[in-house]
């Protein structure tokens, strides 16, 4: 099993130029990064009663992000963790996206999500209802640019004269996409028939999700990186704690048992010191669960 970074950076944290070469010294497969074009002033997140953390104001752009890791390592694979694909113009987001894989010469790895603010889908135009129609279509859409010479679409959400649209991926027929969603029939159906795996968040019935993926698809566990993270969403662990190897090797264990292709952390890029330590961790549980 691999383990990769989940990372939060911003003009908080330390910058990408220094984080991205540190990663791939200490032989991290990849590195993964979310995305907010924006967060609404009136935003509301179960996960956060007393209001979002401050990182949710802060996202700068992912793909200016992914390109300054992709020109500055030769081998860590990167990865968008996740974009929302219903938020973002397909004919834009296809473009990026192959641009991305042939700048890292083929090492982009393509996390997508619904989107869970609506607020922030309203602002984007999408009906917040209709998010999943708009993801499905869009992504269908991405896909055929991707491996078709010529596309035309006259669809309900996305509509355009044949076209060419040029780069295309390195990696063929794509890269792979990772569907990111809770463990749903929904969210299943989207991994068999749109995607080429999933991307959970860590939780305490994963492995019963595990089984029923495995079913959905025929017999043959997708590809499946899992996030952990300590505590809410988006904290990252704390890396540096003692007991930091023992709680997350036991279950980097279960994962590569259960046929998990990769397992990313959330690591703390607040501080040189720190973040160093981390991954030195992670360097060390890397050679646990090879």
């Amino acid at each position: 099993m691999q383990i990769g970074a989940n990372l939060i950076l911003n003009d908080h944290t330390l910058p990408m130029r220094q984080v991205a070469p540190m990663i791939e010294e200490h032989g991290l497969e990849s590195l993964f990064l979310g995305e907010h074009t924006h967060t609404p002033v009136d935003s509301v997140h179960p996960d956060y009663p007393n209001g979002l953390p401050e990182f949710y104001k802060r996202f700068l752009d992912p793909f200016v992000q992914l390109t300054v890791a992709a020109a500055l390592t030769e081998r860590v694979r990167i990865g968008t963790g996740v974009v929302l694909v219903a938020e973002r113009n397909p004919l834009e987001l296809a473009k990026a996206l192959a641009s991305l894989d042939i700048v890292s010469g083929g090492r982009l790895e393509v996390g997508v999500g619904y989107g869970w603010n609506p607020l922030e889908l309203a602002n984007n135009g999408v009906d917040p209802a209709k998010r999943r129609a708009v993801f499905r279509e869009k992504l269908a859409v991405i896909r055929r640019l991707w491996t078709e010479d010529v596309v035309g679409i006259d669809g309900e959400f996305v509509r355009f004269c044949d076209s060419w649209s040029y780069p295309k991926p390195v990696q063929k027929p794509h890269p792979p996409i990772l569907i990111g969603a809770a463990g749903t029939k929904a969210t299943f159906n989207d991994v068999v028939n749109l995607g080429d795996g999933w991307y959970p968040l860590a939780s305490d019935d994963l492995f019963e999700k595990l089984d029923i993926l495995t079913e959905r698809a025929g017999g043959t566990l997708p590809l499946v990186t899992v996030i952990e993270m300590e505590g809410q969403r988006g904290i990252p662990w704390y890396i540096d704690e003692p007991t930091f190897l023992t709680a997350l090797g036991d279950r980097a264990r279960r994962y590569a048992d259960a046929g998990v292709h990769r397992m990313t952390v959330g690591v703390p890029a607040d501080d040189a010191g720190r973040f160093r330590a981390a991954l030195e961790q992670l360097a060390a549980l890397s050679g646990i669960v090879a």
